[in-house]
């Protein structure tokens, strides 16, 4: 329902339905940050500290009040953090490709959409231009709430799924106007389909 409603935004560009979808994206938002695990924005896991050592290693001894401000101080810790988490979300990697080739530990990755379904999404954010900037403020909301909390959710980012699902759809429109490339299409997303049976098979 919020994928179908925030095409309808876009595609009719109707106010009712821009309520809808506010209201369907805003649950999923309350469900996105009620099942993640959050930490604060300046913890470090065992990991991220070994790497903080590193890049605190490589600066000169002179420059080591300096290296300190960049590297340890809180508010450091935050621009890396919210910059680390957009960037995961950010990644067609992380929807199209199970994060392959940044799988991370302890997560099990799976693909959100058919890789196929990734050129259409690119076709339908060029539409961004054109919608409205209510529009472009509803599909951000959850980008800002996955930056502010990270991604450590066993559903993976899905209050971004809906906005993802209706981008596809909107790039898919020019396809679905002609027989010959909707036919086309339906054969190579039928052996994609095929495909991903078969790795989850064997």
């Amino acid at each position: 329902m919020a994928s179908i409603s925030v095409y309808l935004s876009i595609y009719e560009g109707k106010k009712r339905y821009y309520y809808i979808s506010t209201i369907f994206i805003s649950i999923l938002l309350i469900f996105q940050y009620k099942t993640s695990s959050i930490n604060p924005l300046t913890f470090l896991n065992e990991n991220e500290k070994i790497e903080q050592q590193e890049r605190m290693r490589g600066y000169p001894r002179h420059f080591y009040r300096f290296a300190n401000w960049l590297e340890q101080r809180k508010e450091a810790l935050i621009f890396y953090k919210l910059q680390e988490n957009f960037f995961e979300v950010m990644d067609p990697n992380l929807y199209f490709f199970a994060n392959h080739p940044r799988e991370r530990v302890g997560v099990v990755e799976y693909e959100k959409f058919p890789y196929i379904f990734l050129p259409f999404l690119v076709i339908g954010l060029l539409s961004l231009k054109k919608s409205s900037f209510k529009i472009l403020l509803l599909s951000s909301s959850p980008l800002i709430l996955l930056s502010l909390i990270g991604n450590s959710n066993p559903m993976g980012p899905f209050s971004l799924f809906p906005t993802l699902a209706a981008f596809i759809a909107v790039g898919l429109e020019p396809i679905f106007k002609n027989k010959k490339y909707l036919f086309v299409f339906l054969m190579l997303f039928s052996l994609v389909f095929i495909q991903t049976i078969s790795y989850a098979t064997y």
